[in-house]
């Protein structure tokens, strides 16, 4: 195993994070992909890198991420390769003074680029910024097996989508109370995903792409994951119960509602009814 020690925190949870990924089997050849808006902390080795490219447009202007540090999957990488080989599955760049170029500093070796998804992932990033006061920092996108299967079986909106969620385990309402959106089938790496996505960030932390994957943020990659790992779960709950005879007991309202308030959580009101 190779020494890491000399590069960053962030850097490490990321290589950390993609195998987990990869071991869930949430990642086949080059699906999924995962950002981290860097700490001013792990940022610091990397102010006085030489840059490895001039500056290359983002398609887009993020002002809200001026001057912004990330580390980024690698487009067309396997997320379960940047164990063995980070630097070439993964890199460093900053925005520039616009938030419209970025700059590599660190890794994509062998002329790799930034993920395809680069727009929503920055436009996520934006949005959860603002709304979390800066705390929010990564962005997970996999292709979570029961997710997807859920819905291949009917057309989901957030409420229903996140309804059922609640109604199959407890977790659900205290890990996601302001319950799960619902992006409808758009097609991938393009500008009109990425502006669906970012919209529905504004209210919650994780999303479902239809018939594709799903998308989660949070303070660190430990706590996206988490949302993902805990919706992924409940849905092979459902499933496996419909297989077996259908779900004949969903928690009710009372109890959605009397759990919520046990925990101290806020449920969506608007998801209530």
């Amino acid at each position: 195993m190779m020494d890491r020690s000399f590069l960053s925190r962030n850097v490490n949870e990321v290589i950390k994070i993609s195998s987990d990924i990869w071991r869930k089997g949430w990642a086949e050849a080059n699906g999924g992909n995962i950002s981290v808006r860097m700490t001013e902390g792990s940022v610091e080795e990397f102010v006085q890198e030489v840059p490895r490219t001039d500056w290359i447009p983002v398609g887009r202007s993020y002002p809200g991420l001026a001057g912004e540090y990330f580390v980024v999957s690698g487009t067309g990488r396997f997320l379960r390769n940047i164990e063995l080989l980070p630097e070439k599955n993964i890199g460093v760049f900053r925005l520039n003074d616009k938030g419209s170029h970025y700059q590599v500093l660190w890794g994509f070796e062998g002329n790799a680029r930034p993920t395809s998804e680069l727009k929503a992932h920055l436009w996520v990033h934006e949005v959860r910024k603002k709304v979390s006061g800066g705390m929010d920092r990564a962005v997970i996108h996999t292709h979570a097996p029961h997710l997807i299967a859920l819905t291949y079986l009917q057309e989901f909106d957030s409420k229903t989508l996140s309804r059922l969620l609640w109604e199959m385990h407890t977790e659900c309402a205290v890990i996601f109370p302001e319950g799960i959106g619902v992006v409808p089938w758009l097609m991938p790496g393009t500008t009109e995903l990425a502006e669906a996505s970012a919209r529905l960030f504004e209210t919650f932390r994780i999303i479902v792409w239809d018939r594709h994957g799903v998308m989660a943020c949070g303070r660190n990659l430990d706590a996206a994951f988490g949302l993902i790992d805990t919706a992924e779960k409940v849905a092979m709950i459902y499933l496996r119960a419909m297989a077996a005879g259908g779900v004949k007991r969903p928690l009710s309202g009372d109890i959605i509602l009397s759990v919520a308030n046990h925990f101290g959580v806020q449920l969506n009101k608007d998801f209530l009814d």
